[in-house]
């Protein structure tokens, strides 16, 4: 038996929401027999001998009890660690739990910027981690018509702090001349976050940009072939599905230098930012909303660019997790 442990953000639409859930259909479609359970807290969880489980990472904590776990079949699924999610206060506690789950049990890494985080960062006397990226569904369907210049934007990402909205307000502001607009979509994690964004938009009379509520995954990829072009200025991301999903439909994108955004460039993906500056931000977007030949550049890039299906990506996943 599998149990996939995660927290009360499993409710939530997110990329690593998504994740699991594809990982439990997967599972379940070989044969496994594998459940999730929502839990607050690993320390008050009763753990089983014959059971094999898979920790979601959200809920590594500071008082995360290490000896405990050890006496169990354990594996931790990693979207981003804590450490690195700029929501979260570091601590040299944290860092200390995170580099003892490196050295103690097998990891499955779902994004480079967490693997490069072990690397670079943590650097453990024994790594044992797998690199699991996120896939793409079966008949995803792709873009074959595109305008002169793009008019209408999605963006879409969680209102939480950190993920870009803030900045993407900045950049409307002073692009308010042009002709755009602009539709934000995701779920509200942060209420302050998420009026803040109303009242900055309000305050600056931007009429040509819309907050709205998330888009069930099945509908995503009908609702990218809607727009010209995806703008995303998260300050950090493991992977970045959103990203990914608009690269898979041949949408164009402007997105800040986090997530898989190297093996983008490595590939002749055009649309990454050189830092997360306003100004670069502002005169990216402008550059690609008045010129054609900018514009054609960043439609032809994300063409190339392959992603695997979740089948494909998920059977080694299944091959490590029965040797438990």
């Amino acid at each position: 038996m599998i149990i996939i442990l995660t927290s009360g953000i499993c409710e939530k639409i997110s990329g690593g929401t998504i994740y699991n859930a594809k990982l439990y259909e997967f599972l379940a479609e070989k044969g496994q027999n594998v459940v999730v359970e929502v839990v607050a807290s690993i320390n008050e969880y009763n753990f089983r001998n014959e059971v094999s489980y898979i920790i979601d990472g959200i809920l590594i904590d500071e008082n995360l009890n290490m000896i405990r776990l050890k006496e169990f079949k354990i594996c931790f699924l990693i979207h981003l660690w804590p450490s690195i999610n700029q929501t979260h206060l570091k601590s040299d506690t944290l860092i200390k739990i995170e580099k003892q789950i490196c050295e103690s049990f097998l990891i499955f890494i779902t994004g480079t910027v967490s693997s490069d985080y072990i690397n670079d960062f943590i650097k453990p006397e024994t790594k044992k981690y797998y690199l699991i990226e996120p896939g793409i569904d079966s008949g995803w369907k792709t873009k074959d018509h595109f305008k002169k210049k793009p008019q209408k934007i999605v963006y879409l990402a969680n209102f939480i702090e950190g993920k870009g909205h803030v900045k993407l307000l900045k950049v409307a502001e002073k692009l308010r001349n042009l002709d755009f607009k602009i539709d934000c979509f995701g779920e509200i994690l942060s209420e302050n976050y998420y009026l803040e964004m109303i009242n900055q938009s309000e305050r600056f009379e931007l009429k040509n940009i819309t907050f709205n509520k998330a888009v069930p995954h099945q509908q995503i990829n009908d609702l990218l072939l809607q727009y010209d072009l995806m703008l995303h200025f998260s300050d950090y991301e493991s992977y970045g599905m959103a990203v990914m999903e608009a690269f898979s439909t041949h949408l164009p994108c402007i997105i800040t230098p986090t997530g898989n955004y190297k093996k983008y460039q490595s590939i002749g993906f055009q649309g990454v930012l050189k830092s997360f500056d306003i100004d670069e931000m502002i005169n990216g977007v402008e550059n690609t909303l008045i010129s054609p030949n900018r514009y054609l550049q960043l439609v032809q890039s994300v063409k190339n660019i392959g992603i695997e299906s979740w089948e494909t990506n998920f059977d080694l996943f299944l091959s490590k997790i029965e040797g438990l």
